[in-house]
């Protein structure tokens, strides 16, 4: 939970080993043994938390835990050294075909497929597991204040919905605020929904390991944010706030367009007590937070006043016709009350002379009179 320069030295959860020593006691190693375990790791002389440079930590370090697991985990562990990143900072990682609204404008930036997938495999419900929305970068244009902004996230490893908060201002364009739903982890909708996987531990956090490999990782807002306060208590130094922990994105309503925003999460690792390893028997269980990412976005100045100029032809582009309809009612009224004045002069006449005439006849009511 610290900011600082890429060479400040951090302690840190060894992760590989945690990761290693949760796969046994979950039995997804069945050919390791809690004994082995404690050979290989006393063997390595391996500690649960460990120090390492920040840089480290992005860029990689070399890990000998990791050149084990890369061979019976190849699909999910990518060599020998390990980073926060690991198989998920290239660019082949994620593909996506994305729906250009050549047809529709309001299909602009939906997800066709990602990775080839139409839908995921990793929750218990048909719902859970759809990929919805867009891929993040593009949105759908003329938002209104009832929208519901749907987008996946591979690092969430589910579909999600940004809800609106308020109206607000960014450099001079009207924005819409969008954000997470404050009940988006909530236990009971994570298991109506059916993203609870195993350990559901409680508001504010969602079960990931079953897209991790099994590993027991945990997402949520930084500081968990609306999540449980016995997450919060646990952890020293976490004062969860809405302004600079939310995700927030603002949009230009019409062409629907980011103007800023910030996309923040948190990784999470859930550590449990085992008496038969030695490296964790004597610990308390505790979700541990790992790492939580701020990506903020933000359009220049310039590029901000462009955006201004399309999104005001764009709704000149929609009222017109409009306008035009109404311009050319306003036309046909004000022709037909100068038509129908001159015509009813002369109806008037006409009537009159022939209401003297044809009195007797009786053929207008009073009424017409």
């Amino acid at each position: 939970m610290s900011v600082g320069n890429e060479s400040d030295l951090i302690s840190f959860l060894n992760i590989p080993a945690a990761s290693m020593i949760d796969q046994i006691i979950s039995g997804k190693f069945d050919f390791f043994g809690a004994s082995f375990a404690n050979t290989i790791l006393n063997h390595l002389e391996t500690k649960l938390v460990i120090k390492r440079t920040i840089k480290e930590l992005i860029s990689g370090y070399d890990d000998p835990l990791m050149d084990l697991a890369s061979d019976y985990m190849p699909d999910i562990i990518k060599g020998e050294k390990f980073n926060l990143m690991n198989g998920k900072n290239g660019t082949q990682w994620q593909k996506f075909i994305i729906n250009s609204g050549v047809y529709d404008p309001l299909n602009v930036g939906k997800i066709v497929s990602w990775n080839g997938l139409k839908k995921l495999n990793y929750w218990n419900s048909e719902k859970a597991n759809q990929i919805s929305g867009t891929d993040g970068t593009f949105y759908p244009p003329y938002l209104n204040r009832s929208s519901i902004i749907e987008s996946y996230s591979p690092e969430m490893c589910r579909s999600y919905g940004l809800e609106y908060l308020r109206d607000n201002e960014i450099n001079g364009v009207k924005t819409y605020d969008f954000h997470f739903p404050s009940d988006l982890f909530s236990a009971s909708k994570l298991e109506q929904e059916g993203f609870c996987d195993g350990k559901c531990l409680g508001n504010g956090v969602l079960n990931i390991s079953s897209c991790y490999g099994g590993v027991s990782g945990f997402i949520s807002q930084p500081h968990f944010l609306n999540a449980d306060e016995k997450f919060v208590k646990s952890i020293k130094g976490l004062e969860p706030n809405k302004d600079i922990h939310d995700f927030l994105i603002h949009f230009e309503p019409t062409t629907g367009v980011p103007v800023a925003g910030n996309v923040r999460f948190q990784i999470n690792f859930y550590l449990e007590p085992n008496k038969d390893i030695d490296l964790v028997k004597n610990i308390q269980p505790v979700l541990l937070p790992v790492i939580w990412f701020d990506e903020e976005i933000k359009l220049d100045l310039q590029t901000t006043e462009e955006l201004s100029k399309v999104a005001f032809y764009v709704r000149l582009v929609t009222i017109i016709p409009v306008s035009m309809v109404s311009t050319g009612i306003l036309l046909i009224l004000v022709s037909s009350f100068f038509l129908l004045r001159n015509s009813r002069n002369k109806l008037n006449k006409n009537v009159k002379k022939k209401i003297y005439l044809a009195e007797e006849a009786r053929l207008f009511t009073n009424e017409q009179n």
